[in-house]
């Protein structure tokens, strides 16, 4: 079986390929660099970045365009059951609905990131990439997600609705009193203050 034909089988098409998980036969590292830089360079698969590729899925009207996010989230957030990231800042509170605005970057906490922060760009979005307060799992990753959220929110712009967004997503995720009382001494001590200051503590079940 060739090697683009494994990669084929294997990850699909216009499927994030991250270089460092792929064993191929007997191949070592450095072979796998070699396979995959020469497809390039025949453009039976494209680079993203360094690390990161997808094949390119070709219909009778053309290539189909790759969204970069499924290669952010694998990389960065999440695969399968394992969770090693999260998003925060301004990204988050857009996707709670808590801002109209969409930010040019996207803010994440990973355990892919040992720099404090890293400016990074997969196609073209902009990433910026914190190292984490303490290691992100599945178990922890909705709380500290919660508690990031708390410690940049500007507690004068919260209205009835606002919090109400905020509950929701306590609730989805089942966020508990307990959970918080074990993560929140690795969050600055706004994060206790703002918890208070906007009442959202009173929203979460004991």
């Amino acid at each position: 079986m060739s090697f683009l034909k494994f990669l084929t089988n294997k990850y699909g098409c216009n499927k994030p390929i991250l270089s460092n998980e792929i064993e191929y036969e007997d191949y070592s590292k450095q072979q796998v660099y070699k396979e995959l830089s020469q497809l390039c360079k025949s453009k039976e698969i494209v680079r993203l970045e360094r690390g990161v590729y997808f094949i390119p899925k070709k219909t009778k009207f053309g290539t189909m365009i790759f969204n970069p996010m499924k290669a952010i989230e694998k990389k960065y957030i999440s695969e399968d059951e394992n969770i090693f990231g999260y998003y925060s800042g301004a990204y988050l509170r857009y996707q709670l609905g808590l801002s109209k605005l969409k930010p040019n970057t996207i803010d994440i906490y990973t355990n892919n990131e040992t720099q404090k922060t890293h400016r990074i760009k997969i196609a073209n979005q902009n990433l910026l990439l914190r190292k984490p307060r303490t290691k992100i799992d599945k178990f922890n990753a909705s709380v500290l997600c919660f508690l990031e959220l708390m410690n940049g929110i500007d507690v004068e712009t919260l209205d009835e609705y606002k919090r109400k967004l905020i509950s929701d997503y306590i609730n989805e995720n089942r966020i508990t009193q307990k959970q918080i009382t074990k993560y929140i001494p690795y969050l600055p001590d706004k994060t206790c203050r703002n918890l208070i200051e906007s009442e959202v503590i009173y929203r979460v079940p004991q």
